[in-house]
């Protein structure tokens, strides 16, 4: 890479290296999980290409907060983060932003990427969107991070159970035991909790935070406890 673009970008917080999609409404929680288990993010809107946003994580803890006051709301704190080299790999590309004359310039091809911009009227451009011209994007741990609003909510969605031990004691003419599972992580992640302990995260800090969490992290979970 050419030294000054290298250093440009190195100085630019609001220009995020990551890319990303946030799942909606008040299931957005539960959509998260499916997508995590399936390690398959669809085109569930039909719109016929899947939407990022570039807009830096830290700077959203705002929008989330404004967000969370709709029952309904269009974003939720949980979704993917995908690197934005890798997306652009993929065929991913920057929104085209303008007018409806606009887009009868661009080709067919490429109206996938275009949204219908007026000032004060309709505006989207905050977003800073990307898209992929795709109805399905297969997640993998490398290139993908997970995003969640609580710090436990991202132990529970970033690990999966690898195996359940069961154990207890007879009393009282019963059984009385617990379930204990070993999990494992699936993918890296960080929460919107995570964020707000920061004053400001830089792009170097996510970085290592990301470094620390190692795929082959292993823990234990408390399942609960029955009698038979």
């Amino acid at each position: 890479m050419n030294q000054t673009l290298y250093k440009i970008l190195k100085s630019r917080e609001d220009i995020s290296d990551y890319l990303f999609h946030f799942t909606k409404k008040k299931d957005a929680k539960e959509t998260l999980i499916k997508i995590v288990g399936s390690n398959v993010l669809k085109d569930v809107g039909n719109k016929g290409f899947l939407c990022f946003t570039e807009a830096p994580l830290p700077l959203l803890i705002d929008m989330f907060k404004i967000f969370e006051k709709h029952y309904d709301p269009m974003y939720a704190p949980y979704g993917i983060a995908v690197r934005k080299d890798y997306f652009f790999k993929l065929g991913g590309r920057t929104v085209i932003y303008g007018s409806n004359e606009d887009k009868n310039e661009i080709a067919d091809t490429s109206k996938w990427r275009f949204e219908e911009y007026e000032p004060n009227v309709r505006d989207f451009s905050w977003l800073r969107e990307w898209r992929i011209n795709s109805s399905e994007l297969t997640l993998n741990e490398n290139d993908f991070f997970i995003i969640t609003k609580t710090k436990e909510e991202l132990s529970d969605i970033a690990f999966e159970i690898e195996d359940i031990e069961f154990d207890g004691c007879v009393a009282d003419g019963g059984f009385w035991g617990f379930a204990t599972a070993t999990t494992h992580r699936k993918f890296k992640g960080l929460s919107i909790q995570d964020l707000e302990e920061f004053e400001k995260l830089s792009k170097s800090e996510l970085e290592d935070i990301l470094k620390t969490q190692n795929l082959d992290d292993t823990k234990g979970k408390a399942l609960g406890s029955f009698i038979l």
